[in-house]
């Protein structure tokens, strides 16, 4: 949530008068009930408890929003002074759920909440539950009250919590975050939040044919379960900023991005878009690979499913396993990456003519900075491709500046060094680490490349 200098100045004075209420609570609790009425009757308990009760209601109700609602609603037992401050708190956070003993406890404190308190707009709205909690009514009643940030993330749920299938109109909305629930329906349309900059689902189960969001910058998706038979499209045109890691199902389908700046895409056997033994994922063997590789490739035989959408990217880390097939096919379609300055790529031994990393380097005028993950991968026998062979015409972008190489064994590297020998890239331009590398490295900042 964005914060003006005012609130961020006084976040720390906020952040102890919380503490100093939640404290306060947990003393009242263990008073006598003598001791209650008295302390409820004398407006306070204390010059300290005085003095922060008589700041204005709209602090007051600031400082509450950084507690969980059902703390916030505790505080009215304080004094008079406090007794209707909740009411207006502009945030709802459902986010202590171990609190509750039971499903039907949570639901009943969220009912009376959302019923009795007063509908001001939301700055913040988290929302956890059990299983069978009813998130979806609270999250129709998030979006009704104009929330800016809204989480919905039911960690503590043993299945997807199914969200409302209809699109979402907000005109406050700047940020949106989603894990563990289903998202249904023919589309996630986000086209009525016209200021809507970020969009994280993480955990999800999504069935939704298309996503879409005319103003989004940041989309995050990982760890998600993409379930259709067909592929889910994504339509962010403002897109700046992408990450998609580690999904199940079939790889969305990227639209196009034109602002997109810097991108991470990782991508292993867990998607469907892999074959054990074609380079091309076509080798129609259903008993090894299943369907997997023998459905389709998209809707539109000349479309990129993947690439396409990142052709306009800046900073770019791409991670594939050996088997995964949809970044080989996708070059077939000859995307030119015009704007790609950095880029973090791995290689399999696996793949003898090492064909993306030829490609990209011949498709990359512009790009200063490549470094390379070099794995191993015994099993993986894959047919190799003939297409990008060294012989071809120099095409290395002039601008390369320097090339860091992590490898765990020195026969890849080699090859490796051959090629970029091939495609002059000198020596003195080449850093070469042994280091030991998992599956697919380890993460890569972007900032270090400036």
């Amino acid at each position: 949530m964005g914060a003006s200098k005012c609130e961020n100045s006084h976040l720390p004075f906020l952040i102890a008068a919380t503490k100093f209420h939640s404290d306060a609570m947990n003393m009242f609790d263990r008073m006598p009930a003598k001791s209650k009425k008295a302390a409820m009757a004398g407006g306070g308990g204390g010059a300290a408890a005085d003095h922060i009760s008589a700041l204005p209601d709209e602090l007051l109700q600031h400082l509450l929003s950084f507690l969980p609602s059902r703390e916030a609603v505790r505080t009215c037992v304080l004094s008079r002074r406090w007794r209707h401050q909740w009411r207006r708190v502009p945030a709802v956070r459902i986010s202590d759920v171990d609190n509750f003993h039971s499903v039907q406890q949570l639901n009943t404190f969220v009912r009376h909440l959302l019923l009795r308190r007063e509908r001001v707009p939301l700055h913040e709205c988290e929302l956890d539950s059990f299983r069978n909690g009813e998130v979806a009514r609270w999250y129709r009643y998030a979006v009704s009250c104009r929330a800016q940030v809204l989480r919905v993330d039911t960690a503590h749920s043993a299945d997807y919590s199914r969200l409302p299938e209809t699109a979402i109109a907000s005109d406050r909305l700047t940020r949106l975050e989603f894990g563990g629930v289903q998202l249904g329906g023919s589309s996630l349309d986000l086209s009525g939040c016209p200021k809507l900059e970020a969009l994280e689902m993480q955990g999800c189960k999504i069935t939704v044919e298309k996503i879409l969001s005319p103003s989004v910058k940041r989309l995050s998706i990982t760890r998600c379960n993409f379930e259709l038979d067909s592929r889910t499209r994504v339509s962010a045109p403002s897109l700046v900023y992408l990450e998609l890691a580690d999904i199940r199902g079939w790889t969305p389908l990227l639209g196009c991005m034109a602002s997109l700046s810097t991108a991470f895409v990782r991508l292993d056997d867990r998607c469907e878009d892999y074959c054990l033994h074609s380079y091309y994922g076509d080798c129609g063997d259903t008993v090894s690979c299943g369907n997997y590789c023998t459905q389709f490739y998209d809707v539109y035989a000349d479309d990129c499913v993947l690439l396409g959408g990142l052709s306009n990217v800046t900073n770019l880390e791409l991670l594939t396993s050996p088997e995964v097939f949809i970044v080989r096919k996708d070059l077939l379609m000859n995307p030119t990456f015009s704007k790609l300055k950095t880029l973090l790529l791995n290689v399999w031994d696996a793949d003898a003519n090492l064909g993306p990393l030829v490609y990209i380097l011949r498709h990359s005028p512009v790009l200063e900075k490549l470094t390379l993950h070099l794995h191993e991968e015994p099993k993986a026998k894959v047919e190799m491709d003939e297409s990008n062979s060294p012989d071809d015409e120099l095409m290395a972008s002039k601008h390369l500046k320097v090339v860091e190489v992590r490898y765990s064994k020195r026969s890849v590297l080699r090859r490796v060094l051959r090629i970029l020998n091939t495609y002059g890239v000198p020596p003195e331009k080449i850093n070469t680490e042994r280091m030991d590398l998992g599956p697919f490295g380890s993460y890569f900042s972007f900032e270090q490349t400036e």
